[in-house]
């Protein structure tokens, strides 16, 4: 099968012919249709404790149709054609982080505990967009309630942008997202967010600009070292930090700011699938919807170009491959 495959730090990834997966009795091949570029690859092809090892085959946002079933599987609740997604874990692998081959691919395999099935309403291209919804929407619930409070969400890329969406979702006074790219602002737009800050100013007073108070929540969505700092010193007595963006480096926090607030500061990673299926009724009932966050679709052939050009994103949001395209 074809599939892009990454090497080595420093170097393109390139469109290969591979075996395609083995499957065992309990498990699942699926022919992709659409995969998402995740920030998380991006971040695994680098140098540091999040490398992904060499010959590793991105993608774990994937939709695609199921064409072979593992024998013990055979007469159980799917069936040849179905149109599925999963979260991408195989008992304690994960797709597409080295462990077993990801979605920048042919097929993929998957396991038969974590794979939902997308309902006809729900198109590939959508499918493929639950598993960075189930990111936001997992995040959100690790804050506990967020409704009637305010909130400030750092970085406007997909995964920012699902957390602002949930907010909204589940009821936030304000969600004020900071971000200081324009493409990534006219996106939040779209999507029906009008409250922003500029991060090179100073963020905390414009936030209290906008809503009148301090932010109760923070959601840090870049993973930059700092920013976890900066959270600190705009919140207000008791507020909570979300850690969401991945930052693989050494950072360094004044924990005396933090305690004399007595702030919580929590990480959030990755979902259940509850959280999926959670979000395939909530797409099925028009109640949330990523499908603006997408700038670009392409083909599997021109993953190696956007994969570098993402390394410094201009335009680009979430960007599609379609296994359909030439």
């Amino acid at each position: 099968m074809k599939a892009v495959v990454f090497h080595e730090p420093g170097k393109a990834l390139t469109l290969e012919e591979v075996p395609a997966p083995s499957l065992s009795k309990t498990e699942m091949l699926v022919k992709v249709s659409h995969c998402g570029i995740c920030g998380t690859d991006i971040h695994a092809s680098r140098e540091g404790p999040f490398m992904a090892p060499p010959e590793t085959i991105f993608g774990h946002e994937f939709s695609g149709e199921i064409v072979a079933i593992g024998d013990d599987l055979e007469g159980k609740n799917f069936v040849l054609g179905d149109r599925v997604t999963s979260l991408p874990f195989i008992e304690d692998k994960t797709i597409g982080l080295g462990q077993i081959t990801g979605a920048y691919s042919e097929y993929v395999k998957v396991g038969y505990d974590l794979v939902v099935k997308l309902p006809e309403e729900i198109n590939d291209s959508d499918g493929a967009l639950v598993e960075p919804l189930a990111v936001g929407l997992h995040s959100v619930k690790q804050a506990g309630s967020v409704s009637g409070k305010d909130i400030l969400v750092i970085g406007a890329g997909p995964i920012g942008l699902t957390c602002a969406l949930w907010c909204k979702f589940f009821g936030a006074r304000n969600v004020v997202l900071s971000e200081m790219s324009p493409t990534r602002l006219e996106m939040a737009r779209t999507l029906g967010f009008s409250q922003f800050t500029d991060p090179n100013a100073d963020v905390g007073g414009q936030f209290i600009e906008l809503t009148g108070n301090a932010p109760d929540i923070q959601f840090e969505c870049v993973g930059a070292t700092g920013l976890i700092q900066e959270c600190i010193m705009r919140a207000p007595k008791g507020g909570l930090i979300m850690g969401i963006g991945v930052c693989d480096n050494p950072d360094t926090i004044v924990p005396l700011i933090a305690f004399s607030k007595e702030l919580a500061i929590k990480w959030a990673v990755g979902y259940d699938k509850e959280d999926f299926e959670f979000t395939i009724d909530m797409m099925l009932a028009g109640r949330i919807s990523a499908t603006p966050m997408v700038t670009d679709v392409i083909s599997l052939a021109e993953v190696p170009e956007y994969f570098e050009k993402l390394r410094k994103p201009t335009s680009q949001c979430k960007v599609l491959i379609d296994l359909a395209l030439n």
